[in-house]
Formats: C-alpha cells, structure tokens, sequence
C-alpha cells in the first residue's frame, strides 16, 4: 500500500479518537436483553498512531452491563481496516473483522462459525452513528441488534 493510502486510513480512524457519549436501541438477540442502553465509547490512539485502542461499555435494563475492549488497524496488504473485539460475552476474535471507509462511513464485516457480522460506525463531525447487524446461520439476511447515536464529550 502506498505512504499516502496507509496516511489516509490512519487518518480516518484517528477521527474516533476521544470520548463519545448516547444510547443505542438494542433488538432482540441471542446474547442479552433488548431495550435502551446508554453507552460509552473512549478511543486512544496508540504511541505510533498505527492502532485505535478503544473500550465500551454500556448499561440496559434491568442493570445489565456489557463491556468490550477493541483494536483498529491498517492490513497494508489489503489496503482494509482491520478490527479486534474482545467482549463480556467471552468469545475470542477467531478473526478481525475488516471492511473500508467510504464517504464518513467504515463498514466492516466478520465471518465465524457462529455467523456473520457487520458493524458500520457513521461519522459526522461530533457524533457518529453505530449498528451492529448479525446474519446467523439459520437467517436468510442480516438483522439489527444495536442501532446507536454518540456525541463526543471529550
């Protein structure tokens, strides 16, 4: 990949960089329950500037917390984001998910034997959009499980 493609990816994610603050819309799933969530997201670029380190953390109902942790990087043999999630869900990142920014958006994908897996983060200026979409093996296409909205506080 060319200096100034790996230069613009990086770019891109280092955008994130910082607090950012909303509520999500959680649909019926598999793994937890539905309703409102607050949640927080605090990315920080690594000393290089190679890699957006990012924590979560979000509160549903009935005090229900869900935490991850995460990794965002340049595959330069790809030219794609690559992204590492680590949750309080426990399953490990068999693989990143990777995709591509595209007019303010980064959409990724991910493929495990548990299904498939898209994630969009949309950003715009102090806010970005974030929906989490799943495609289990049993589903024809992807449905929604979080459809969230988070400002920058920091």
């Amino acid at each position: 990949m060319p200096a100034l493609a790996l230069h613009f990816q990086h770019e891109q994610l280092a955008r994130l960089a910082g607090t950012w603050e909303g509520e999500a819309d959680i649909h019926p799933n598999p793994w937890g329950p539905s309703g409102i969530a607050r949640g927080r997201w605090d990315f920080r670029l690594d000393r290089n500037g190679y890699a957006l380190i990012h924590d979560f953390a979000e509160e549903r109902p009935g005090k229900f917390r869900f935490e991850a942790h995460g990794v965002f990087s340049v595959d330069p043999a790809t030219e794609e984001i690559v992204w590492f999630w680590f949750d309080s869900y426990g399953f490990p990142p068999l693989v990143p998910s990777r995709g591509t920014w595209s007019d303010g958006r980064l959409e990724l994908l991910k493929k495990t034997p548990r299904g498939q897996g898209r994630s969009t983060f949309a950003v715009n200026g102090s806010s970005f959009d974030f929906l989490i979409e799943n495609k289990l093996p049993e589903m024809d296409d992807f449905a929604p499980v979080s459809e969230g909205r988070y400002r920058r506080t920091g």
